[in-house]
């Protein structure tokens, strides 16, 4: 690609030219916030100039010019033959302002549906709202805080009998115990968890009811939009103005309200920032560096270079969601940032979140478990079914200790990569069965259906490890904690005691099953980047390695095999996790920073 002879502007040059794909994505942040400055000429020869990328990344700076030929490139790009500048062009336009020869090509791409059509119809409806919202700023004080957490991808109950289906990990799991322990806080009045209603096959009848008690102060909210079936999380995007409705209408309902707490870069936190800012509602955000730190990743990998970004941007939306999470850090009232390995200096190179942030309340939140479910697990009907299952095993497999590994079905999760470590290792493969937890096995989602095909892949690489492979599917996570125990205690001829625990996730922005199988003494092992690192002591309360390939993750298992019947290290595991990583004191945290 030709260096611009026009300009010498780093950030232009780094758009075009950027050494890493996060160096290009930061570049066209700041060009988009300069473009009056840098003017329509020179970001003109610049779109004449780019490759696929810089294209995409220089129309909202062109919409933001007002130029009559940026005009004309964005109409171009809105109803050209290339899908990616389409839809690029129609969330660009959102920045210009009206512009009526616009208005056809936005109209037709959201008749076709798809994420495509949420992007056309989010600019047409930017282009109607009023400038300056109309609200009261500074709401009342009153006796105890009341906070919303929105969650509306995969599946919500107040007994978690989902976790770990479709969509519904850890986070979910999450929210239940952090609404009922944040409930329980002398300085809170109400917490409410607004998620989606919906039924469908094997659904439980809960998921359809409006309200569900989680504790005295605390309670599951559902609100109807996208129709009555179960839709995975992609599926939710061209619902954004129905979800926004359903959620102006609660939210209204539910004032006054104190904290509105978002995570991911999803629809349902576009959704509720926008409505929030309409009824002046304060917004907390959950900062982690999604998609930044996945883009970061791959490419080190090789797995994404300029060329193949564009169509990995088609599928996983990373551009948008990585301004979202961006808007967000901005825009919000307050950010919670999670724990990570290399603190918020790491934060600073994936999000360029600013060392000082004057007006805007930071606080480092690390996130907890419940202790009291994981002291009561055990007898549950998962651990009966789990001996049932091995006992069905050739009789050479009885009595092996477990590798337990837990989580949805989804590619992050490495659980095909995890099977090749096992099974590609002699030792391993005899020593140990495989068991793995996660997914809706009976009525898949896309996503599921292709795991699923994976693992299947994974095993068929390996017909000596078949008979000590085990996918069990979703359990309820009390379920999950009962099999936590009957690893690390083992049954009498069937599970041999001290097993360990793999999570094998390429990414893990913290990592609550990691915990819980550490407050349960199990030897565990969690990839050395993102939260893992600031609670596992590499070689003493567990052991960390690089979960991206099968030769480190072999390496991990071997480590934490090592160690998984040493007495200190299990007492040092669970005494860090009861004394530092408590879901009771994740809400104290959250109460700080909402009332600092």
């Amino acid at each position: 690609m030709r260096t611009l002879e026009v300009t010498d502007d780093a950030p232009l040059q780094r758009v075009l030219n950027g050494p890493t794909l996060l160096d290009a994505l930061h570049a066209g942040a700041q060009v988009r916030a300069a473009a009056a400055r840098l003017g329509a000429e020179q970001l003109l020869e610049g779109f004449a100039a780019a490759d696929p990328l810089a294209r995409l990344l220089l129309l909202s700076p062109l919409a933001r010019t007002g130029h009559p030929e940026a005009d004309h490139v964005l109409c171009s790009a809105l109803v050209g033959p290339d899908p990616a500048e389409r839809e690029h062009a129609a969330w660009a336009l959102g920045d210009r302002g009206p512009l009526a020869e616009a208005g056809a090509g936005l109209h037709a791409l959201r008749s076709q549906g798809g994420f495509g059509a949420m992007l056309a119809e989010l600019t047409l409806d930017r282009w109607s709202e009023p400038s300056t919202p109309s609200f009261d700023p500074s709401p009342p004080r009153r006796s105890g805080l009341r906070i919303v957490q929105v969650y509306m991808p995969g599946y919500l109950d107040a007994g978690l009998q989902r976790a770990g289906a479709g969509d519904g990990g850890g986070l979910a799991t999450l929210l239940v115990h952090l609404s009922a322990a944040l409930g329980a806080h002398p300085a809170v009045a109400q917490v409410t968890t607004l998620t989606r209603a919906f039924a469908g096959p094997g659904v439980p009848a809960a998921y359809g009811t409006e309200r569900e008690r989680v504790s005295e102060r605390a309670a599951i909210e559902r609100i109807r939009f996208g129709g009555d079936e179960y839709l995975a999380a992609p599926d939710l995007w061209p619902h954004r103005r129905e979800l926004e409705h359903a959620l102006e209408a609660a939210l209204t309902r539910l004032a006054p309200i104190d904290a509105v707490h978002l995570r991911f870069a999803d629809v349902a936190t576009l959704a509720a920032e926008r409505v929030c800012r309409r009824l002046g509602l304060p917004v907390y955000f959950t900062l982690a560096p999604d998609p930044h730190g996945v883009i970061h990743s791959r490419e080190a990998n090789g797995e994404l270079d300029r060329p193949s970004f564009v169509e990995a941007d088609a599928a996983e939306h990373l551009i948008f969601r990585a301004r979202l999470v961006e808007h967000m850090r901005d825009r919000s009232h307050g950010l919670a940032l999670l724990p990570r390995a290399r603190g918020r200096a790491e934060l600073q190179t994936l999000v360029r979140l600013p060392a000082d942030t004057p007006g805007q309340r930071v606080r480092t939140v690390p996130e907890g478990i419940s202790i009291a479910p994981v002291d009561r697990a055990g007898g549950a009907p998962a651990v009966q079914d789990l001996v049932d299952r091995i006992r069905l095993l050739p009789h050479v497999r009885h009595g092996r200790p477990l590798i337990l590994s837990v989580g949805r079905l989804n590619h992050v999760k490495g659980f095909p990569t995890l099977i090749d470590a096992w099974a590609g290792d002699p030792e391993l493969r005899e020593a140990y069965n495989l068991v793995i937890v996660g997914g809706d096995h009976e009525h898949p989602t896309r996503q599921e259906q292709l795991v699923l095909g994976e693992l299947a892949l994974a095993a068929g690489r390996h017909p000596d490890a078949a008979g000590g492979l085990l996918l069990i599917g979703h359990r309820a996570h009390r379920d999950v904690l009962a099999l936590m125990a009957a690893a690390r205690a083992g049954v009498p001829g069937v599970i041999g005691a001290a097993g360990v625990y793999a999570c094998a996730s390429r990414k893990e922005e913290f990592g609550l099953a990691l915990l819980e199988a550490m407050a349960s003494g199990l030897s565990v092992l969690g990839p050395d980047s993102g939260g893992p690192p600031t609670y596992i002591d590499d070689g003493t309360t567990g052991v960390l390695t690089s979960t991206g390939t099968v030769s480190g993750l072999r390496e991990g298992l071997r480590r934490a095999s090592a160690i998984r019947s040493d007495p200190v290290r299990a007492e040092r595991a669970t005494a860090k996790v009861r004394e530092q990583f408590t879901i009771e004191a994740m809400a104290h945290g959250l109460v700080d920073l909402y009332t600092a």
